[in-house]
């Protein structure tokens, strides 16, 4: 089976050019590539030639202009090297290439470690008017004042270059944990709808998950995670792992707590990780209402933690070309407005999307935004609506890097991981309004328990996953230790908190956690529910208050990294530090769920 579609995906070389991207646009041959790859080197001796010498404001400039011109070189070097290598895994060149990028990436923070303590050395006065100083520097404002305000968590020179050589060995847990999972984690058989045993893989899950054969999915899931389970103490002992580094550098960059050196590094205040958490409990006697209608509308007798993806209503049948996407997405974004249309038309046109779906091809989907150049899409086409939403998701991220990278200069460019997921949600937002707008029975029902997912999935599960990080973060610190034992009591708990009592926690759940990558990036999940709220706040601005909505969304993408997150987000017109924006999704998903309960009796 697997031989018969190998034979159907075509091999990178027989997709055509009018699916692929255009990476020649940042290199036209891989020796230009090699090339620039190995000037970076040089550059890292040039920017260490000013050490000692950046209280002269012209020394200041030529250091940061060359910095910037090192990491504007790096970062294609980079992106070229990682996105050729995902288009085709198997291609043994493509992945010595990314390997070879990955050292220089220590090397590049070792060298330019210096610049940071030695303007903090500076009289405070001194830094403050150094962007007045020369008109070269204004550009630079915005980050001399972020190195104010991190003052007290910048090292000595030395200091923070060993930290930066110490990148490798912190990232040792994360490293071993994907490829335990990736390499070596195998899985036995599973039961296929045909009552026969086939192969069980991580990428396979979800669709047994989605049977509606209620022996398949519990099958799959019990087979899935006994297989977790059974290495329960190599992955409490990675994760544990992965918890201390964190907070070995939260400690030496001298943060009270792991969770306040990960929400400073954007400037986002604790308590908007504590609104969110409560907002979200508030929340639950809607979800627990849910996991109630999802048990009527399945006819279970009792609901199962593997019944949770199983569509409650019969999936469209319709088919969506490419062309056919585009036009949906010309109607569904038009409240964004003709010149992000023009924009985002002009980048499908442009060789932006890598559609096709080759053999070695990565799974999944990003966007990767090259300055200087223009924005890239990986994903794999395959005619569904889910193709439809990721396009839409996608070119959110893409026109959020386009619109960035015009109207600011490198240095203020980058928006933050916390604005990330708004400009895209924005977009599947707005589409998916669209296609409910536009839907009448199934076809409604479906849409309707298709945002009710997604809000459960997006914000519900990833406040729960945000939960489980503060309880074991907050336990390293107390001195205590994470067993296999504590780390699945804590999941527990948490789970029949979130679904209630009414839904079955089957034993093998307690090895969930252990399945969850994002933990190894600490702090991180909780932006992907803030980044859905504000979306949702966004998305009902630009349909209900038009021009001045829209002028303000489009002036936020454009603002790229030149403020602090919050204040860019309250300028767009959603306030991140007040409970609204998370009362405004669920009261959206309390009135999906009052009509699909309603509709269905």
């Amino acid at each position: 089976m697997n031989e018969m579609k190998d034979k159907m995906i075509p091999a990178r070389k027989d997709c055509p050019a009018a699916e692929k991207w255009q990476l020649s646009d940042i290199y036209a041959t891989r020796e230009d590539w090699q090339k620039a790859r190995d000037g970076i080197l040089a550059a890292l001796a040039a920017i260490q030639s000013f050490k000692g010498r950046l209280h002269d404001p012209q020394a200041l400039l030529d250091c940061l202009t060359k910095q910037d011109e090192m990491e504007i070189a790096l970062s294609a070097v980079f992106a070229w090297a990682r996105m050729m290598a995902d288009t085709d895994t198997a291609n043994q060149e493509h992945q010595a290439d990314a390997a070879s990028v990955m050292p220089l990436l220590d090397q590049v923070g070792a060298a330019t470690a210096f610049i940071e303590p030695e303007l903090l050395a500076l009289p405070e006065e001194t830094l403050r008017s150094l962007p007045d100083a020369l008109p070269g520097l204004a550009k630079y404002r915005f980050r001399l004042q972020e190195l104010l305000r991190m003052k007290a968590h910048i090292l000595t020179p030395e200091q923070e270059a060993f930290l930066a050589r110490t990148g490798e060995l912190r990232s040792a847990p994360r490293d071993t944990y994907t490829v335990m999972v990736n390499a070596d984690l195998k899985f036995p058989d599973t039961l296929g709808e045909d009552g026969k045993l086939t192969p069980l893989s991580e990428s396979r899950y979800m669709n047994f998950l989605r049977s509606a054969d209620q022996n398949v999915r519990k099958d799959a899931f019990t087979k899935l995670f006994s297989t977790y389970r059974s290495f329960r103490n190599t992955f409490a002992s990675l994760y544990s792992a992965s918890v201390k580094s964190s907070q070995f550098t939260a400690s030496m960059r001298h943060y009270a707590t792991m969770r306040e050196a990960a929400l400073d590094a954007n400037n986002i205040p604790l308590a908007v990780y504590d609104s969110a958490i409560e907002a979200t409990h508030a929340a639950l006697p809607a979800l627990h209402r849910y996991m109630e209608v999802k048990k009527r509308l399945l006819k279970l007798d009792a609901v199962h933690m593997y019944d949770l993806y199983v569509p409650v209503v019969k999936k469209p049948e319709t088919s969506y070309s490419y062309e056919q996407a585009k036009g949906i997405l010309k109607e569904a974004l038009a409240p964004l407005g003709s010149t992000y249309e023009h924009d985002l038309f002009q980048g499908l046109e442009s060789g932006w999307v890598d559609r096709c779906e080759n053999q070695g091809k990565r799974s999944g989907a990003y966007s990767w935004g090259v300055y200087g150049v223009h924005p890239f899409v990986l994903m794999s086409w395959n005619d569904t609506y889910e193709s439809v939403s990721t396009l839409a998701h996608e070119m959110g991220h893409s026109m959020h890097s386009w619109y960035s990278s015009q109207k600011q200069d490198f240095v203020n460019s980058e928006y933050t991981i916390f604005c990330a997921e708004v400009a895209s949600t924005t977009n599947e937002n707005l589409l998916l309004e669209y296609m409910l707008q536009h839907a009448e029975g199934e076809e409604r029902l479906y849409y309707l328990n298709l945002y009710l997912e997604q809000i459960r999935t997006t914000v519900f599960r990833q406040m729960l996953f945000a939960e489980f990080e503060l309880m074991t973060h907050a336990a390293v610190e107390k001195g205590e230790v994470l067993t296999a034992d504590k780390l699945e009591s804590i999941w527990m708990q948490l789970n029949r908190t979130y679904y209630g009592e009414n839904v079955i926690l089957d034993p093998e759940l307690a090895a969930e956690w252990s399945r969850v990558p994002h933990f190894y990036r600490p702090f991180y999940v909780y932006q992907y529910a803030t980044g859905y709220a504000a979306a949702m706040t966004l998305s009902h601005n630009l349909r209900t208050k038009g021009t001045p909505a829209q002028d303000a969304y489009l002036s936020y993408l454009a603002s790229g990294g030149s403020d602090y997150s919050i204040p860019l987000l309250q300028r767009a017109g959603v306030d991140m530090t007040t409970p609204a924006p998370f009362q405004i999704t669920f009261q959206k998903f309390t009135d999906c769920l009052n009509e699909l309960d309603q509709l269905t009796r």
